[in-house]
Parts: structure tokens; C-alpha cells; sequence
């Protein structure tokens, strides 16, 4: 009993592998799917042909016809994607591919790449530009004694020259600039050295120098003189040894001092 229970399953198992299209090579079954079942073709809706064999041979079935032969059509090609000859037609591979080599294919580019057969913008052009610049005036000062220190005036005009420059300049394909490199320039105009003259004579500062060097030889004398005197040098000179010689210094390069002492000489001149 197992036994013919196992044969009956093993039929119907089996039963989908055997079935034959009902005549010709699949063309009414959805055609030739290019699998192979027991050496002959089957058709795409899962159906055995009874006549198309994958070896290309013809033999005879239980019927009188004929089985027929099917030979398989190729479109011969490269089929790979990412080659730059790939064909979508092709479903047979040739081994004509060839495979992307990326760089910059413009002959007329800087850096033309022989090798490569693909272009990735990478191309730079050299091009040969002149332009005209300004040159900066620069600015002299001479002395002039004539005039009072700290006194400026402008004896020549500076004016600014120019001249031709020539790059050699390296841009992209959309002609966006890169770098430049200068290659040479031309001076066409001479820039104009602007001359000032400055003033040297300091003749106030002699004025009070002398001024007050006549100062403080007065103060003194008149304190060594009138010791009893209201001057600050006779207030100086009762002073200790050690201050003494401290205000002394600052009596004389604070200037101040002298012209008051002064002042009180011309007063108690007045006074007598």
C-alpha cells in the first residue's frame, strides 16, 4: 500500500515536467524560453516542445511528423555597462569591451592624457594675456632750511606711469581663470617722483633755549649774590647736601623755576 501511494505522488510530482506543448516549437505557448528539459527545448509557459531540441538535432516522436530543429538567435556585443562600447542590444558577450580610462581627451589642452577615452573636464588651456598697470609715484623729501621745522610744502606734483604686463595664464574649459605666471612687462610711462620739501630751521626752540640759558645764569647770580634773598635758589641753598643737589637738577631742566625766579628780580627791581 505505501508503495503505490509513493508511485501515485511521485506521478503527480512529476506530471508538470512531462507535459508537451501541443505542436511546433512553443509559438503557441509564449515561445522558446532557452532552458533545456530532457534535451529539448521548453516554452515560457512552462511547457515541454515535442519537437525542438537543444542540440539542434531532429527525432521522431510517437507521432508520424517530424520534430523540428531550433536554433537560438544571438545579437553578438559588449555587454557591460560600464564599458565605453556597450551595446543594449547585445545579449551574447564578444569580448569587445573596453573599459573607461578618465582624463582629459582635447588635444589642443595643456594636459592632454593620450591614454584616456573618456573626458572628466579635467582639460586646461594656456593663453597669453597683456595688461596695462598703473606704477606708483613714489615720493621724495628734500630739507629746506628757509623754512620753519614741521613745515611742508610740495615743490613737484607726483604722477603715476604705466606699463604692459604679458601673463601666461591657465584656465578651465569654461574659461574660468586658474593661475597666472608673469612672463615679462614693458614700462610705457615713466612715473613721476613727487619732490616735498620740509622745513629744517627750528629757530623758536634757539630763541627759548637762549632764553632760558639767560635765565638761569641771572637766577644764579642774583641767589649767590642777595644769599638773603626771596628766590626759590636761596630757598635751595639752605637745603641739606643730599636734597640740596636734587633740587638743584630739578631747578634747572624744569626751566620753570628760573623764569619765576627771574620774574622776582625784575619785580624787586621794579620795587627799588
Amino acid at each position: 500500500m505505501k508503495k503505490v501511494v509513493g508511485c501515485i505522488l511521485l506521478i503527480i510530482f512529476l506530471m508538470p515536467l512531462n507535459v508537451y506543448a501541443q505542436k511546433g516549437c512553443c509559438s503557441w505557448h509564449g515561445g522558446v524560453s532557452g532552458v533545456c528539459r530532457n534535451g529539448y527545448q521548453v516554452c515560457n509557459d512552462g511547457t515541454t516542445s515535442p519537437s525542438c531540441t537543444c542540440s539542434g538535432e531532429t527525432s521522431s516522436s510517437s507521432s508520424t511528423s517530424s520534430r523540428q530543429t531550433y536554433t537560438p538567435s544571438y545579437t553578438y556585443g559588449c555587454t557591460d555597462k560600464n564599458a565605453i562600447n556597450y551595446n543594449p542590444s547585445a545579449n551574447k558577450d564578444d569580448g569587445s569591451c573596453i573599459a573607461k580610462v578618465l582624463g582629459c581627451t582635447d588635444q589642443s589642452a595643456k594636459n592632454y592624457n593620450s591614454s584616456a577615452n573618456t573626458n572628466d573636464n579635467s582639460c586646461r588651456y594656456e593663453k597669453e594675456i597683456t595688461e596695462t598697470e598703473e606704477i606708483k609715484y613714489s615720493i621724495k623729501y628734500v630739507d629746506n632750511t628757509d623754512m620753519t621745522k614741521g613745515e611742508e610744502k610740495t615743490k613737484t606734483k607726483g604722477i603715476n606711469g604705466e606699463k604692459e604686463v604679458t601673463y601666461l595664464v591657465i584656465v578651465d574649459r569654461d574659461g574660468k581663470e586658474i593661475s597666472r605666471e608673469k612672463k615679462n612687462e614693458t614700462i610705457t610711462k615713466e612715473a613721476t617722483t613727487e619732490i616735498i620739501e620740509r622745513g629744517t630751521n627750528d629757530s623758536d626752540s634757539t630763541t627759548f633755549g637762549i632764553l632760558w640759558i639767560v635765565c638761569l645764569i641771572v637766577a644764579f647770580y642774583q641767589a649767590f649774590k642777595h644769599k638773603d634773598g626771596n628766590l626759590l635758589l636761596n630757598k635751595i641753598q639752605k637745603q641739606k647736601n643730599g636734597t640740596k643737589v636734587v633740587l638743584y637738577i630739578l631747578y634747572v631742566f624744569t626751566v620753570i623755576p628760573a623764569f619765576i625766579d627771574v620774574v622776582k628780580i625784575i619785580i624787586n627791581k621794579i620795587k627799588k
